[in-house]
């Protein structure tokens, strides 16, 4: 049988047909019942005009039925594009048009997050013994799946993914990490996002078992995170995750990406979990990853992104597409089975990314954009971008997709956007406004975030807007990014003071974590407003449940945003402990009283 991305799973499937494939919240999966359900949905699918080259849309929250849903667009020969129903309606419906996808398949609870225009299939869980159409067999040419990426010309760009880069992926994982306990590995990555393909395939084409969970900072709420032997992670994720001691209890490897790794993380990793650690790098372009490698023990430098996987042809060239020596920077090329033949209706860019492969001919090369070096050891050392390309909390950015939403609010004249520390920072020179230096606007930051927030995702969307009154330029008259200044400090303001001891308490927590006086929080300000992030809600929920003597959850704090309303949840309910309570009284009351005092010395 050709092989293909589904290839092993439905090999495994009839080996092993009553282990767990899928473990989540709303169920388990056995491999038969995954096999029988994708098998049926595929000749569904058929029947509405499914095939090689036609695209279908999966539009499923977080449940069994999203592998499902994969699994059977694979086996219809066609290939599948992925639109996270949490995703704003305006890209979902870009993705949609752009892709020519006009079959969906979504399920109730999701449907009506569904882009306007093609055909929807409801899954309703249901197995049906209806006789359909036998799907086409699937070549290694043909597509597997299309993923969006950020843009740097103000939309997103479609990368089409062929079975055979695929197959070369798998080989290339098994290689390193064959040997591996799969019994639980960690399926968190959005379906957008190519980790995605690397947490799920080489799972169920080794009779591995998913623990499917919404995301990696809801993990340790999970009530199957004890089964959880292999994550794959980013960085800065999962520093958050040991910071508040939620890691699985027995993990034993950890595959790292999306952001460079740093040796003080993989020493943590070590001497907290003893879980093996690797590292992965690879572009959206080149099917996954490039490199993947062990990163040892008691390594004393900063880790590389390790050397060529098996099937990849790494090349560091200068701007003349010439080899530089080892430890002189340049760029780094990609060639090899896993590259893609370009991007989705955009003939420029793909003939700039895309180039002439001088070492083979007939062959292609992917420019990546990364500079890198190599050492003697011929692995190689991530030294940065040569464009405006930037990761947030793993979430590949172009820069320039961002200043064109901006510059699209009627409100802005001129914008840019950088990024400080884990925080996307957005600049604007606004039309006709007053001039007063680098300031901060609440009122403008609510009605530009609100607009971006309907077309953008979250990690897409600046968690500060600043005013300035022109951008700095060099000398060439080009943007100064580095120019930028850091955000100002918010303005002291009239700000709603807690009014409750469990208010007082948890301005307690709060100030704790984002580095603020507890007395000028705001109880009325959502989390994220003031500097917070979806890493620090892992922290923010394990210390109120030490505080309050009750579960406090991740989704919890998605529903309760600010002091007031998790006061009143907290109150409300009930559990909030005398000794809490009592303890955050007095020291309101102790407040109070300095207060008085000093109103009274200043009365004298």
């Amino acid at each position: 049988m050709t092989q293909t991305l589904h290839t092993r799973f439905i090999e495994q499937a009839g080996k092993t047909p009553d282990a767990i494939a899928v473990h989540s919240d709303a169920g388990a999966l056995t491999y038969r019942e995954l096999d029988e359900r994708s098998r049926e949905l595929a000749r569904r699918l058929v029947a509405e005009g499914a095939g090689p080259g036609v695209p279908v849309g999966v539009c499923v929250e977080r449940a069994p039925g999203l592998l499902v849903a994969i699994l059977a667009v694979l086996r219809a020969g066609s290939c599948y594009v992925p639109l996270d129903p949490r995703y704003p309606a305006e890209r979902l419906e870009f993705m949609v048009r752009d892709s020519g996808t006009h079959l969906l398949l979504t399920t109730p609870a999701s449907r009506e997050n569904c882009p306007a225009g093609p055909t929807l299939m409801v899954l309703d869980g249901a197995v049906t013994t209806e006789p359909g159409e036998r799907p086409v067999p699937v070549v290694p040419a043909d597509t597997a799946y299309v993923i969006y990426t950020s843009g740097s010309t103000g939309t997103p760009k479609g990368v089409p993914i062929r079975h055979s880069g695929c197959a070369a992926m798998l080989s290339a994982w098994d290689q390193v990490l064959g040997d591996r306990d799969l019994g639980g590995v960690c399926a968190a990555s959005s379906i957008c996002f190519d980790m995605s393909v690397m947490e799920i395939f080489p799972a169920l084409g080794r009779g591995g078992a998913l623990v499917l969970v919404e995301s990696t900072v809801h993990l340790p709420e999970s009530p199957h995170a004890g089964k959880v032997t292999l994550l794959h992670a980013i960085p800065s994720v999962t520093n958050a995750l040991l910071d508040a001691g939620g890691l699985p209890p027995n993990l034993r490897t950890v595959v790292f990406g999306g952001e460079p790794l740093r040796r003080k993380l993989v020493d943590r990793v070590y001497a907290e979990t003893g879980a093996e650690v690797f590292n992965a790098y690879g572009p959206t372009e080149g099917t996954v990853f490039c490199t993947l490698g062990p990163v040892p023990r008691d390594g004393t430098g900063e880790p590389t992104i390790g050397a060529a996987a098996a099937g990849a042809r790494l090349h560091v060239l200068d701007e003349e597409r010439r080899p530089v020596p080892d430890g002189v920077p340049g760029e780094l090329y990609l060639g090899g089975p896993g590259v893609a033949h370009g991007y989705l209706n955009r003939p420029e860019t793909t003939a700039e990314r895309f180039v002439p492969d001088p070492f083979l001919d007939g062959g292609r090369l992917y420019r990546t954009g990364d500079v890198v070096v190599r050492a003697d050891s011929g692995e190689l050392e991530f030294v940065g971008r040569t464009d405006n390309q930037v990761k947030v909390r793993g979430h590949r950015i172009e820069l320039e997709e961002v200043e064109s939403r901006l510059t699209g609010c009627p409100e802005v004249r001129e914008a840019a956007a950088v990024v400080h520390g884990r925080r996307l920072v957005g600049y604007v020179v606004t039309e006709g406004g007053a001039r007063g230096g680098a300031r901060l606007d609440a009122e403008l930051q609510a009605t530009i975030t609100g607009k971006l927030a309907a077309e953008l995702p979250e990690y897409m969307v600046p968690g500060a807007i600043v005013v300035l009154d022109e951008l700095p330029l060099t000398p060439g008259g080009k943007l100064d990014r580095a120019a930028l200044p850091e955000p100002p400090a918010a303005e002291g303001g009239p700000v709603t003071a807690a009014g409750t001891p469990t208010e007082v308490a948890l301005s307690e927590i709060w100030g704790q974590l984002l580095g603020l006086e507890p007395a000028g929080i705001d109880v009325r300000a959502a989390f994220y407003d003031l500097g917070g992030d979806s890493l620090l809600l892992v922290r923010l929920a394990r210390l109120m449940t030490r505080r309050f003597d009750r579960r406090v959850r991740v989704p919890d704090l998605f529903r309760f945003r600010d002091i007031h309303s998790l006061g009143r949840w907290l109150d409300e309910d009930g559990d909030a402990t005398p000794e809490v309570v009592e303890s955050a009284r007095r020291r309101a009351a102790v407040r109070r009283a300095a207060l008085r005092g000093r109103a009274s010395s200043t009365g004298n």
